[in-house]
């Protein structure tokens, strides 16, 4: 069985100088869920089988994508697609790590637009709200059981001994989702969520990164919440042509190292190459 998971290759971290005008906006956001998602509440709850399941996160009633969640996504695709730190997590090998691609007394694009230690955000993503609940929104699932990344396991490590990159789980089409005893409440597919990101005090190119990480160029469909390693997760992002243009910008990169990153990307998160099977 492949792997349903890939990498886009590190790059290094450079400090950003941010140059020439500052701006400020509003993107509105509209978040389209292509696959069953859930995202946990920290609930538990009985069906109608006195079984328990995890429930989904929901705000005064109503279910949402929290925006701390969004952010989280959003940041890692720009790490890959910019000249930004790494956030070393557990079991991760420092020794094991290519050159340069740690370094948190830098002060790289990405720390700018969405903050560190010692450096405020410049973005703010609101909760995205569900945008008409009813009892065919959700569902329970039982998936199977997944385990922590192993980031020991050869599979992580290219031909020098080294981490390929920054690893991304790849979509998979409706109804290749794994199944199991485990039962989650899933928001199903084909529903919409709202919600906006707020930025200020970002340089154009910081305005193009963070538009095209959110996916507004309609090349890369983000994945979200728990169970991305079974094909679920797979999220649709849109918003005014705009914030649009502004991700193609992004993406018709002039940095050769970066145009191979977001080709390597689009390969592993373009819905249109969800895996078809499990062999």
């Amino acid at each position: 069985m492949n792997k349903p998971y890939d990498f886009v290759p590190f790059l290094e971290c450079r400090a950003y100088k941010p140059e020439g005008d500052f701006y400020e906006g509003i993107i509105p956001i509209t978040i389209k869920t292509l696959t069953p998602v859930h995202i946990f509440s920290g609930r538990y709850n009985i069906n109608e089988n006195k079984r328990i399941f995890k429930s989904f996160i929901r705000i005064n009633g109503k279910m949402v994508i929290p925006g701390t969640s969004l952010k989280g996504v959003v940041r890692s695709i720009a790490e890959a697609v910019s000249y930004s730190c790494y956030t070393v997590s557990k079991g991760i090998s420092h020794e094991k790590l290519p050159n340069r691609v740690y370094d948190r007394n830098k002060n790289c694009i990405v720390c700018h637009i969405f903050g560190s230690m010692g450096h405020k955000s410049r973005v703010q993503f609101s909760d995205c709200y569900i945008v008409s609940e009813n009892g065919e929104n959700s569902q329970i699932i039982g998936i199977p059981a997944s385990y922590e990344p192993r980031p020991g396991s050869s599979h992580y490590f290219n031909a020098e001994g080294k981490y390929k990159g920054r690893k991304f789980y790849k979509h998979g089409v409706l109804g290749i989702q794994g199944k199991g005893n485990l039962l989650y409440e899933y928001v199903s597919e084909n529903t919409e969520f709202r919600g906006e990101v707020r930025f200020k005090g970002l340089t154009e190119e910081e305005v193009r990164l963070l538009c095209f990480s959110l996916g507004l160029s309609g090349d890369i469909q983000p994945k979200i919440g728990f169970g991305k390693g079974h094909f679920y997760g797979s999220i649709r992002i849109e918003s005014e042509k705009e914030w649009e243009d502004r991700a193609k910008e992004y993406k018709d990169n002039k940095d050769r190292r970066i145009a191979e990153n977001i080709s390597k990307l689009i390969d592993i998160l373009n819905f249109d190459n969800a895996v078809a099977t499990l062999e």
